[in-house]
């Protein structure tokens, strides 16, 4: 909440805050306390959202091909635009699948989530070391870290088998500790203690990915 509203005292850009109140009173529910006559709510909803997240993954590729062959500027890194649209498409095909009711195989899901959340943590610390004013030399220091650290866990993650969830202590603690940087930053970033061309909202973006993909290995470890 407090980085949407400076996000739009700086941008001027109004962002709703009833959506966030909304999320915060969620509640995670029992299977079996979920009325039948919801599902075909949510299968509807989610065929809306599916068409509405096409829509944005094909915005971004005209972006990033518009940028790539010098039609348009923008202050955003080529990899950032490719960064987001990789993100909605993996979105857009974990929706599809819960749809088609495919089988889980937990195995191979645990694999494949490593595989993407891993390049994303390493391209966050990227983005981050990029976005720093270059008088954060120890800020720079550690997000350079965290990007090599994580680069590292992509290329493990891609060697593995997907009958073998190879999810180790590493995995956890390396996201633990970006997630900490993470939340350390942004909070300095509202305290106005960084010097930086990261807006707030972006520092909580990447502080909610952290913590998601903290949650999905901790539900991993535990199946696997």
């Amino acid at each position: 909440m407090a980085a949407e509203k400076a996000t739009t005292f700086l941008t001027t850009i109004p962002l709703n805050p009833e959506i966030s109140k909304a999320e915060a009173n969620l509640t995670p529910g029992c299977k079996r306390d979920i009325p039948r006559k919801l599902e075909p709510l949510v299968k509807d909803l989610n065929n809306k959202v599916l068409a509405v997240v096409r829509k944005f993954i094909d915005y971004k590729t005209k972006v990033l091909d518009a940028q790539l062959d010098c039609s348009i500027f923008t202050f955003n890194y080529p990899l950032l635009i490719e960064h987001i649209r990789r993100e909605a498409i993996f979105f857009h095909s974990l929706l599809s699948r819960i749809q088609k009711r495919e089988k889980i195989d937990i195995a191979r899901e645990a694999v494949e989530q490593q595989r993407f959340w891993n390049r994303i943590m390493a391209e966050h610390a990227k983005f981050i070391r990029g976005l720093l004013d270059p008088t954060e030399e120890a800020l720079i220091k550690t997000a350079n870290n965290f990007g090599k650290e994580f680069d590292k866990l992509t290329a493990k993650a891609i060697k593995l088998n997907y009958s073998i969830a190879n999810l180790t202590e590493k995995d956890l603690e390396a996201t633990k500790d970006i997630r900490n940087f993470k939340k350390a930053g942004t909070i300095g970033l509202l305290n106005c203690d960084i010097r930086s061309i990261i807006i707030p909202l972006l520092g909580d973006h990447v502080l909610r990915e952290a913590n998601h993909y903290l949650r999905l290995l901790r539900i991993f470890d535990k199946a696997l």
